[in-house]
């Protein structure tokens, strides 16, 4: 398995030498676009609409539109002049309580392992962060981008999560009906409640699968034996919220 990073974890004057694995495999099902006349590959070409012709990758320049049609023109070597410290280190600014950091702040994640020789430093702060709780916040260099990201001990070793910054997330006061208010009644919220309470249980999520994914897969093994593709029909839906909770808490029993 390759790294997706290398460089190394600071806090304080300790530093320790680690590799970044990418810690979830997409597992959908992809598709490529054809040609409906004759089944050929769709292919994209970088097509200049200036000049009206494709154009070789190595003639591409990245540009930052300043106004309409206008760009400041940035290449590699420019790029290169910019000081990315967290491009090989991570240096935890501080540690702080896991509650602190809302649900919406995490991106994706990383597990961390250490280079050989660096394994007491990598057990020692997997430890220190086990025994109190706390995680790390720091900055990452990837791919000419500075990263925020957040360290917990997850498993027996670092988990790494790729955090956004605050100026990134939206604020949901912008969406409309967000916090809206509706009159409910007492019978509906009691009901409710008792619905939410008996649907509690452990939570295991190895129950849980992507029942889409297996349906496609099935209706591309139909297609393939040329079977015919059967439609399940929906199930009628309640004539009002309270038979509907009501029908929902007697079906849970």
């Amino acid at each position: 398995m390759r790294a997706s990073w290398k460089g190394s974890i600071s806090f304080g004057l300790v530093s320790i030498p680690v590799k970044a694995y990418n810690a979830v495999v997409p597992k959908e099902v992809t598709f490529n676009l054809l040609h409906s006349k004759d089944g050929g590959r769709i292919r994209y070409k970088r097509y200049c609409e200036k000049c009206k012709e494709e154009v070789r990758e190595q003639e591409i320049v990245k540009g930052y539109e300043i106004s309409k049609n206008e760009y400041v023109v940035l290449t590699d070597e420019d790029l290169e002049k910019i000081p990315l410290k967290s491009a090989k280190s991570i240096e935890i600014k501080h540690f702080f309580e896991p509650y602190e950091l809302g649900v919406i702040y995490y991106s994706h994640f990383h597990y961390l392992v250490p280079e050989k020789g660096a394994e007491k430093a990598y057990f020692l702060l997997k430890e220190a962060m086990k025994e109190t709780k706390l995680m790390g916040i720091g900055k990452i260099g990837m791919r000419e981008k500075e990263g925020l990201v957040a360290l917990r001990e997850f498993d027996g070793g670092i988990l790494l999560a790729n955090l956004h910054y605050i100026d990134e997330i939206r604020s949901p006061k912008e969406i409309a009906n967000w916090d809206l208010k509706v009159d409910i009644s007492n019978q509906e919220l009691e009901l409710a409640k008792k619905l939410v309470i008996a649907m509690k249980k452990p939570l295991r999520l190895e129950e849980f699968r992507n029942e889409y994914k297996e349906a496609l897969l099935k209706l591309i093994d139909a297609k393939l034996a040329g079977k015919e593709i059967m439609i399940s029909e929906e199930a009628p839906s309640a004539r009002s919220l309270i038979d509907a909770l009501k029908a929902s808490l007697e079906a849970v029993k």
